[in-house]
């Protein structure tokens, strides 16, 4: 399945659901059936599962559930962050409730690669393989000074974050100011028509507004996830792809990760924070080529 595809092929591949926890905001998000493990992906800040269709299409015939998390996609924004610990605790509460006893494939890009690790990590039983894309893996030391920065409000991806233009007349004037500008540069255009479609949504004075409003996209940059503890506690094949040319701690991090836990794998793939989203073929058929050799 390597053909080009519209945006509108997640919504005729896939069904809706939606679940709401405790007090926290209604969730949404898409699943597929499909044979053997059912793949369970999370997406990065700002963004949710159906951009990520050009990838996640291309990864066979595993069924599939894409969990976007409050304030991003169809998911109802809440009036604040519910925070780290709610979204960890939330996402396996969703997985009984959703998906019940079967056996899951964890994957996750960015923030959600790093949500992944901790769920994986607490709840093993459930995993039989992860594939983590350009997890937030930051120095250990680095999580003390963004808990002061945040306090502080100094914390520069999230002042980006909150400064950055959330509203266009149309969604054609969206993709012309944001194409191939920013995090998007080198992204394909598959992958950018997907962020179009579905990062977005229709806003409530007219015109188009990102799904995900600056001021919580900026609260999770605040609110980073500690890995460092749940990498070793992994009991699963785990894979680590990372871009060439992602953030700079990312290669330190990568060394120090390998070394934490032998079934670890970690593998350098051409590209940004966003290889995944700039080549999704090539990323892809590296996905399904560990599956084939982990999850037989």
């Amino acid at each position: 399945m390597t053909d080009a595809s519209s945006p509108d092929d997640y919504l005729l591949h896939t069904q809706p659901w939606q679940s709401q926890t405790g007090d926290g905001p209604l969730l949404r998000g898409r699943r597929r059936d499909g044979a053997g493990p059912l793949l369970h992906f999370l997406h990065g800040n700002g963004l949710c599962g159906g951009v990520y269709w050009p990838m996640l299409r291309r990864l066979g015939e595993h069924g599939l559930f894409c969990h976007d998390y409050e304030g991003h996609g169809a998911s109802e924004r809440p009036a604040q962050f519910s925070g780290t610990r709610a979204l960890i605790r939330r996402i396996p509460q969703i997985i009984d409730e959703q998906i019940g006893a079967q056996p899951l494939i964890g994957i996750g890009h960015s923030f959600g690669g790093a949500l992944s690790l901790r769920v994986a990590a607490a709840h093993p039983q459930r995993f039989r393989a992860l594939v983590l894309l350009d997890p937030i893996l930051l120095p250990p030391s680095a999580y003390f000074g963004l808990r002061l920065a945040a306090t502080l409000r100094l914390n520069p991806m999230s002042r980006a974050a909150r400064r950055r233009r959330a509203h266009w007349p149309t969604r054609e004037a969206a993709y012309r100011h944001l194409h191939q500008r920013g995090i998007y540069r080198g992204w394909s255009d598959e992958a950018f028509a997907a962020f179009i479609e579905y990062a977005m949504r229709e806003a409530a004075d007219g015109g188009c507004e990102l799904s995900c409003p600056g001021a919580l996209e900026g609260a999770i940059f605040d609110h980073p996830v500690y890995p460092w503890r749940a990498l070793p506690k992994l009991r699963c094949p785990t894979l680590i792809l990372y871009g060439q040319d992602s953030y700079g701690f990312m290669a330190g991090a990568m060394r120090r990760a390998a070394h934490s836990n032998p079934l670890l794998q970690v593998e350098a793939l051409p590209g940004g924070h966003c290889f995944m989203l700039e080549d999704p073929e090539t990323s892809a058929a590296r996905i399904r080529a560990f599956l084939a050799q982990h999850t037989p």
